[in-house]
């Protein structure tokens, strides 16, 4: 349209202060927002992590299962993986030792001999790895250079692993039935909950107040509301016979809505934070029977911040699916 009659009919309709930009506020493009700066290190950590952004857009339009996904073939993980600060998902491989790996696939040594069996791993505020070796029933914790550290022994088959914003560690003692709260740098614990079947998969919801307990065997995610000083609350059943029952790694978008891992079936249960609604949306059973964790995208290094990346241990490689929403804030990356 000719730009003189354009002006005239904006001053016709009184909305001379929006011509310029085309009549209405310019929106980004998500896309071009988390993409272009996909694959920098350090210098766009700040620019490309929207992971812990308020964005809660979607959430009354999430879209429904089953969600379509992507192979990602090279980068290694078995029982569970985090992200660092430099845009490497760190996992384990099945000698024991972690690994960096990048989006592309590529793969470095990190720790060597980390321990025989890796269940759970987390980044901690400081960008230290915290991680359950359930053999030895031992939490370690790993410093940028790579050191390893004995954090807190005795445990009794230590699984899943979550930090909370303070950077205290969350692990489920699946042999003994509790939930702990260790102090990564200090050793000491909390038991928290205690009498569960099975504790696996543990999150918290997006304010951090409530902690999200998962049974392998039981079916059942229990929750457990979280005072700011760490006192824990009653335990509670939130949803009961969730699939076949045996639930794995779990997260929290940003909406509030728990996604747990089913093993066998190799699906993603997606539940409304009041346990009314479960849905499963993502489906891999037709690729595997083992997918045991979950997590979103650092934001950092291809890493996609609104994408699910789900692993699968049988066949050594991970799942990219698009969620919609990101997940919750996590302290680190």
């Amino acid at each position: 349209m000719n730009y003189r009659i354009l002006l005239l009919w904006c001053i016709v309709l009184f909305i001379v202060p929006s011509c310029e930009d085309g009549g209405g506020p310019v929106v980004a493009d998500d896309d071009d927002a988390s993409d272009d700066d996909a694959g920098d290190d350090d210098d766009t950590a700040a620019d490309d992590d929207t992971s812990g952004d308020d964005d809660t857009t979607g959430c009354d339009d999430l879209p429904a299962g089953p969600l379509d996904y992507t192979v990602l073939a090279g980068p290694k993980a078995t029982e569970d993986f985090a992200f660092d600060g430099q845009g490497y998902m760190i996992g384990a491989d099945w000698g024991g030792s972690l690994l960096k790996s990048t989006y592309d696939g590529d793969s470095q040594l990190w720790v060597p001999n980390a321990g025989s069996f890796i269940s759970g791993i987390r980044a901690l505020p400081s960008g230290d790895i915290v991680y359950s070796e359930s053999d030895e029933g031992t939490l370690f914790r790993v410093d940028s250079n790579g050191t390893k550290t004995a954090v807190l022994s005795g445990l009794s088959y230590p699984n899943g692993v979550e930090v909370d914003l303070d950077g205290y560690v969350y692990v489920t003692e699946h042999d003994a039935g509790n939930v702990r709260r260790v102090d990564p740098y200090t050793g000491e614990f909390t038991i928290i909950a205690q009498g569960l079947t099975n504790p696996n998969g543990v999150t918290f919801s997006p304010d951090y107040s409530t902690l999200y307990i998962g049974s392998f065997g039981g079916g059942t995610i229990h929750t457990l509301e979280m005072a700011p000083d760490g006192t824990p609350g009653e335990l509670t059943v939130l949803v009961q016979s969730v699939g076949n029952g045996q639930l794995d790694g779990m997260g929290v978008d940003i909406c509030g809505n728990i996604y747990v891992c089913e093993f066998i079936a190799a699906r993603v249960w997606r539940i409304s934070p009041d346990g009314q609604t479960q849905e499963p949306v993502v489906m891999l059973g037709d690729e595997t029977d083992w997918i045991p964790n979950l997590q979103w995208g650092s934001g950092i290094g291809g890493w996609d911040p609104m994408k699910m990346y789900v692993q699968d241990i049988q066949e050594n490689r991970m799942y990219e699916v698009e969620i919609g929403v990101p997940g919750k804030e996590r302290p680190f990356p």
